[in-house]
């Protein structure tokens, strides 16, 4: 059952619960978007290892998949301070060999009602496409966070070549949601409290976390430092 909200899709029900569930865990306000938490650190203030899930086969990768270094970023699509770091954390893994880029879900679903819907879209779009496919999503997703929707959903599947059932079919697979639900319940663990919330991690395992769309030069530093512990 759907509830129809635009011609074509409808916005499952399996959604419009999640996203009132993921509401009731995710409570804090609009601050919470991280926009003046410009700031990196060590383990100590932030994620512990032990607490913290490792990059796995499982993950969204971008860049060279054997990299040392991670950047495991937990995001929302909706999110304006995530869609402004996504293009920094691009042009950091196309520059840096030994780095590569996680892509894992943040939806902040009590300020951004379009959020849960667009991350099922993205992993829909990934399980019937591609990893490259799910890249695309999100870096058209970030630059036209005026359209997310049910219909345009549709449009971008369509130009992966995904049919268009299996994709609907897909929309309403509770699997996914549950998905999304863990990894947000993974940045909190991890001391996430807003999006964008990032953690480095090195080639031994430290982690190095930070809050908000830090700028080019100091996300830099923070690969630098990751380099040398």
């Amino acid at each position: 059952m759907t509830i129809n909200t635009q011609r074509g899709y409808g916005i499952p029900v399996a959604i419009v619960i999640a996203g009132l569930l993921i509401a009731g865990t995710v409570f804090w306000t609009r601050s919470g978007e991280s926009a003046n938490s410009n700031t990196a650190q060590n383990t100590t203030g932030g994620a512990e290892a032990s607490d913290f899930r490792m990059p796995d086969e499982t993950d969204h990768v971008r860049g060279n998949p054997n990299a040392p270094i991670a950047i495991v970023e937990f995001s929302d699509l909706e999110c304006p301070f995530c869609a402004r770091i996504h293009p920094t954390l691009d042009r950091i893994v196309k520059e840096n060999e030994d780095v590569k880029w996680i892509f894992r879900h943040f939806p902040l679903s009590t300020i951004h009602s379009r959020a849960l819907s667009a991350a099922v879209a993205s992993e829909c779009i990934a399980r019937l496409g591609s990893n490259d496919n799910f890249w695309a999503f999100t870096d058209t997703a970030f630059a036209n966070q005026q359209l997310l929707g049910n219909t345009w959903y549709r449009e971008q599947a369509s130009s992966f070549g995904i049919d268009s059932e299996a994709f609907a079919s897909c929309l309403n697979d509770r699997s996914i949601v549950t998905d999304i639900q863990t990894e947000l319940n993974e940045a909190t663990s991890a001391g996430g409290r807003g999006t964008p919330y990032v953690v480095v991690v090195t080639s031994g395992g430290q982690l190095i976390p930070f809050s908000g769309a830090l700028p080019y030069a100091q996300v830099s530093a923070v690969i630098e430092q990751a380099r040398t512990i």
